[in-house]
């Protein structure tokens, strides 16, 4: 299940995923960016991820066409359990147009913090 919300007086785009995600919540994320973020506005996520069980692979393989909002993106704040954190822990190689921070699940508020920075 997904969850997208934008913290109000702020940059932030708020992204809570939790269970196992399929195609159809990696489409809701991309109909979110396609039509709220401008292409030349530049966002910082939140990404909370509880009770995460991972990507259906229709899911995965709808996930790698969100590359193109990788642009939008400014910093990026993974919040996780430690497990996980360790696992996505490369994909900064991968974008290295976005600042991308880890935080365990009990930091929400710091995530947050170093997002409005």
């Amino acid at each position: 299940m997904i969850e997208i919300a934008n913290i109000e007086n702020s940059s932030i785009v708020e992204i809570s995923a939790s269970g196992k995600l399929t195609k159809e919540d990696i489409q809701q994320v991309d109909d979110f960016f396609d039509n709220k973020v401008s292409d030349l506005e530049k966002v910082n996520v939140l990404l909370l991820l509880e009770n995460w069980e991972g990507l259906t692979f229709k899911a995965l393989i709808e996930d790698f066409k969100m590359i193109k909002h990788w642009k939008s993106f400014n910093k990026t704040a993974f919040v996780a359990d430690s497990k996980y954190l360790k696992e996505d822990s490369k994909l900064e190689s991968l974008f290295p147009s976005t600042k991308i921070e880890y935080f365990n699940l009990d930091q929400k508020e710091m995530a947050k913090m170093w997002l409005e920075e």
